[in-house]
């Protein structure tokens, strides 16, 4: 079975609201365990990272999208 690549998007808060922006590496992407190309860690659901993920790098992680999951 093949995983398919989700694009690495961060998320950031900004007077009052999110604005997302393409990651700066290109054709960086969000692997199954949340862990982005370029490092940081991301949504293996929905690809973004940054404001929009809740909790701890060493416990459950949730998204705005809905998805949690443990990196």
């Amino acid at each position: 079975m093949s995983v398919l690549a989700v694009a690495h998007i961060k998320a950031r808060y900004d007077e009052g609201g999110f604005m997302l922006e393409r990651c700066e590496d290109p054709g960086c992407s969000v692997d199954p365990g949340g862990q982005a190309e370029c490092g940081r860690l991301a949504c293996p659901a929905c690809g973004t990272g940054g404001a929009n993920l809740t909790g701890v790098p060493e416990g459950p992680i949730g998204c705005s999208c809905g998805h949690v999951w443990v990196a």
